[in-house]
């Protein structure tokens, strides 16, 4: 926080100098840390990459140009893809993150074995693509929605999260029939109509107007992100108009 302090004294004339203003203070200051980087599977994001370290310090500042640090500050672990960060350095991170999935892939061994049992409940199905989701572990979740498929088809919600598996898998295509596939048992799944969205506009080719149309049915559920993601499409509808009348000229 800069404060001022008022240094001097009053002028007894007009034509005297009556001192001068000091304004100083303290700011937090975050520089990157030297040494490799370590690769672990983020918490926020899922993706599983470098985790780099950073120090966040106060530093003492006169007119808001840090001058020296007070203390040695706080370590953190900062994810490279989404830019997450986590107090913890990243030593420390990287131990606890290889305990949560020793801890995480023990529970996927429980349900796997849970659905060889009974291999049609869908709802363990569904958890286990979820937690082979957030594992990273995307190709353990479409082998088994395949191991299963009678939970798969009997569940529309099923079918939805291994399309959005596919769109982690940047397989558009694979995932744009998962999510036909469920909005034709239901049609008012706002989430299937969001990640639709996503695969029309990252598939290749795009295909802005189909996103456009599938994140308005999202929008209307109020499904979180729809109105950033019509924005988006939109935004890329103008650009391809763009070049199609720069293509004509």
């Amino acid at each position: 926080m800069p404060l001022i302090m008022l240094v001097g004294v009053a002028a007894r004339r007009p034509t005297e100098r009556g001192g001068f203003i000091l304004l100083f203070g303290s700011k937090r200051v975050m520089s990157n840390e030297t040494g490799e980087a370590v690769d672990a599977r983020c918490p926020r994001c899922g993706a599983t990459g470098s985790l780099k370290g950073i120090r966040v310090r106060q530093w003492f500042t006169i007119f808001f140009c840090p001058l020296f640090p007070l203390g040695s500050g706080q370590r953190f672990t900062q994810c490279t893809k989404c830019n997450a960060s986590f107090a913890m350095p990243p030593e420390q991170f990287a131990g606890a993150a290889a305990k949560a999935d020793a801890v995480q892939t023990q529970r996927s061994i429980t349900m796997y074995n849970s659905l060889r049992n009974s291999p049609a409940n869908s709802v363990t199905l569904n958890e286990l693509m979820q937690l082979y989701g957030s594992l990273g572990e995307y190709k353990q979740a479409v082998s088994a929605a395949a191991d299963f498929p009678v939970a798969l088809n009997n569940s529309e919600q099923c079918m939805v999260t291994l399309g959005r598996v596919y769109v982690s898998q940047n397989d558009y295509a694979a995932a744009l029939q998962w999510f036909d596939a469920a909005l034709a048992r239901n049609p008012d799944l706002p989430e299937a109509q969001f990640y639709k969205a996503v695969a029309h506009l990252r598939g290749t080719p795009s295909d802005p107007a189909k996103a456009i149309a599938a994140a308005r049915m999202a929008r209307k559920a109020e499904w979180p992100g729809a109105d950033d993601l019509i924005s988006e499409a939109e935004a890329a509808a103008g650009n391809s108009n763009d070049e199609i009348r720069m293509t004509n000229q």
